[in-house]
């Protein structure tokens, strides 16, 4: 199964970065940051795929 949970939140309530972790079974498998919850949660699932699929993954 798989679940995004927010890690922690930094700065002033008008200039926030949220952390993202991605978990697959209760493991994580991405972590991600952005100015948005769901920036945040893209930047995780990028990295969740780049490390489950290295060789389909290419930037």
């Amino acid at each position: 199964m798989i679940a995004y949970v927010l890690a922690g939140e930094e700065g002033p309530d008008h200039d926030k970065v949220f952390k993202v972790q991605v978990l697959l079974n209760g493991k994580t498998v991405g972590e991600g940051t952005g100015r948005s919850k769901k920036k945040a949660e893209q930047a995780a699932a990028e990295q969740a795929i780049s490390k489950l699929f290295p060789a389909e993954y290419e930037v």
